[in-house]
């Protein structure tokens, strides 16, 4: 069956020509001889095979108009040139050179307009999923001299998108990671892992910083909760550690255990600044050299008179404090709902500020799902989202028991729920894949560790196989008390039960796949700033359960916003979004007042 578009409009051609050109009481007519033969099911799976070929559905309110008739009934074969011209949201055009253009969305347009006329102040964007920032970042460059720029990403892989985007000569650019920008300010050359080969223990830190451990805490957990303080002090502007960067514990400390927390953290801070090359050995490496680079008063050379910043709501405010003692303009562009946590780097008030909530990527059906989400959190900006009307993402309600197709993103709520859809996928023999390698290694660190907690017997744990995520627990009644609220932990620990082991985990090493051929994992939260044709959202991301408190709920709904906007072609839900808001308007929190 010849799928391609032209194929199909020339028998919608026919079917029309048929309803116009039917005469006589006895001839059969279309509309009744499609009543007749209508099959539900063979509707649904015909709607399957169709999404397949390039074609889109009209709009009802496209359908009603029938601008797709001739005056005598038949179909317009000019209707589709006519469609596409007038939903493209690409509708201004920004000449670059006498050779070259940009194509922006009216919204991108008037930035742009607003950013030439006032080239000389700071500004701040705050743009919702989609709505094409990396090419509005690729624009507001073309508008100032590129020797003159500085334009950075928080990764490699950020930065690469934000290049193909750029059509100046990538030569004539700085462009720059977070990690690479702290190092040039630091004048930091990397050490080479030969030079460096033997890991420095966390328990032999421990022992060389006296750190004995605090509470209930062993001295390795200790380690791991002060690099957990040192990093919430990295990220802010602060100058002095202290009990304000206490990481949220599951089990307060007391007031003398805190300052032993604090005397620990610092004489590792200490540690750290004296011994930088061990950075490498954490998972706040970044964050240190910003900080140092922030506390030396480094700033931006000179030679620069702009500085963009896309994704900024990852921008730690140590980096923002850094960019902001420069005389350069600096430029943000960041979406905040793609960062759950409170802890956004947020501009002065002085700066000039604009919203670009039209998206480009997503449709009027995804506008119906993240306006609700956007108006039920706490805190954040509560203007509304617009989705194209060019934008087609279907929207389809998954059964219990459903498969996700080859190549759908499946995007859960935590590691309990990623090891939860993993062992899933396992017991239907089913191939799956990570985003990196390295997501690849971190979970099957976090299977073996929780296997190891669960029962020492099935599994003897060293300090390196101790997933972060565990960093303040040594038994499993810890982490069971933690946990006991999370649906795909209760679920997690029902599997351990019945005996699932190491040996079942290096099973389904076998069974990754490449992504195409697979079904991708990820958490939420990871995915900010990603795109994927089909995004599938897990019972445990829309959670029923009670969520702890605000601030609890306000991450759940960033995680949510991020994952249905990641979705180009096909979105699944295991039931009606706005269902969710509701249930969760009609129950408490756990806990009815933040601490």
């Amino acid at each position: 069956m010849d799928l391609a578009p032209s194929a199909v409009e020339r028998i919608l051609v026919k079917l029309l020509d048929w309803a116009v050109g039917v005469s006589g009481p006895s001839s059969v007519k279309l509309l009744p001889e499609a009543r007749r033969l209508f099959d539900q099911n063979k509707l649904y799976f015909g709607i399957k095979v169709m999404e397949k070929s390039n074609l889109r559905f009209l709009m009802v309110d496209e359908v009603a108009a029938q601008k797709y008739l001739l005056p005598n009934g038949r179909w317009d074969v000019d209707y589709k040139y006519r469609h596409a011209r007038d939903n493209n949201p690409f509708r201004m055009q920004m000449l670059i050179s006498d050779r070259d253009e940009r194509w922006l969305s009216g919204a991108q347009d008037h930035l742009v307009r607003t950013f030439r006329a006032n080239l000389d102040e700071h500004l701040h964007v705050q743009g919702y999923a989609g709505i094409g920032k990396s090419h509005l970042v690729g624009a507001l460059v073309e508008c100032l001299q590129p020797y003159k720029t500085l334009v950075l990403a928080r990764t490699d892989e950020k930065l690469a998108n934000l290049l193909r985007r750029i059509k100046c000569d990538p030569r004539e650019l700085t462009c720059s990671t977070f990690r690479k920008f702290a190092s040039k300010l630091l004048h930091r050359r990397s050490v080479e892992s030969k030079i460096f080969r033997v890991k420095v223990g966390k328990e032999a830190l421990a022992q060389e910083l006296n750190i004995i451990g605090v509470a209930s805490h062993d001295p390795l957990a200790t380690v791991n909760i002060c690099l957990r303080m040192l990093g919430r002090y990295c990220r802010s502007r602060d100058y002095a550690l202290s009990l304000k960067h206490m990481p949220r514990l599951h089990k307060t400390l007391s007031d003398v255990d805190a300052m032993i927390l604090l005397e620990y953290s610092s004489r590792l801070w200490a540690y750290l600044q004296a011994n930088p090359e061990w950075g490498r050995f954490t998972d706040i490496e970044v964050l240190l050299m910003i900080k140092s680079a922030s506390l030396e008063g480094r700033l931006v050379s000179p030679r620069y008179s702009h500085v963009l910043v896309d994704e900024s709501q990852d921008v730690p405010a140590s980096l923002l404090q850094i960019l902001e003692r420069g005389r350069q303009v600096l430029v943000t562009l960041g979406d905040e709902y793609q960062h759950g946590s409170d802890d956004v780097a947020v501009r002065a008030r002085t700066v000039r500020q604009s919203v670009v909530g039209f998206s480009v990527r997503s449709g009027r059906n995804i506008e119906d799902l993240v306006n609700p989400l956007i108006s039920r959190h706490s805190k954040k900006a509560k203007e509304a989202f617009e989705g194209s009307r060019h934008a087609d993402v279907g929207i389809e309600e998954y059964p219990e028991g459903f498969v996700p197709p080859e190549g759908c993103v499946v995007l859960t709520a935590s590691l309990w729920d990623t090891m939860k859809w993993a062992i899933q996928l396992r017991d239907l023999k089913c191939s799956f894949s990570f985003y990196s390698r390295d997501e690849e290694t971190k979970l099957w660190e976090f299977m073996i560790t929780a296997i190891g907690l669960f029962n020492p017997r099935f599994h003897q744990r060293d300090e390196g196989e101790v997933h972060p995520y565990f960093s303040e627990w040594t038994s499993w009644q810890q982490v069971r008390d933690a946990n006991q609220f999370d649906e795909s932990f209760l679920w997690v620990e029902a599997e351990l039960k019945k005996g699932f082991r190491v040996s079942d985990v290096t099973g389904m090493i076998t069974l990754v796949a490449r992504a195409s051929r697979s079904c991708m994992l990820m958490r939420a939260g990871q995915a900010g700033g990603m795109e994927f044709d089909n995004v599938l959202l897990t019972p445990g991301l829309l959670t029923t359960m009670q969520f702890k408190d605000a601030y609890e709920f306000d991450d759940r709904i960033c995680a949510v916003y991020i994952a249905i906007s990641r979705a180009k072609k096909k979105l699944y839900l295991p039931y009606k979004l706005i269902d969710w808001i509701k249930h969760h308007d009609y129950i408490d929190f756990r806990e009815k007042h933040i601490h």
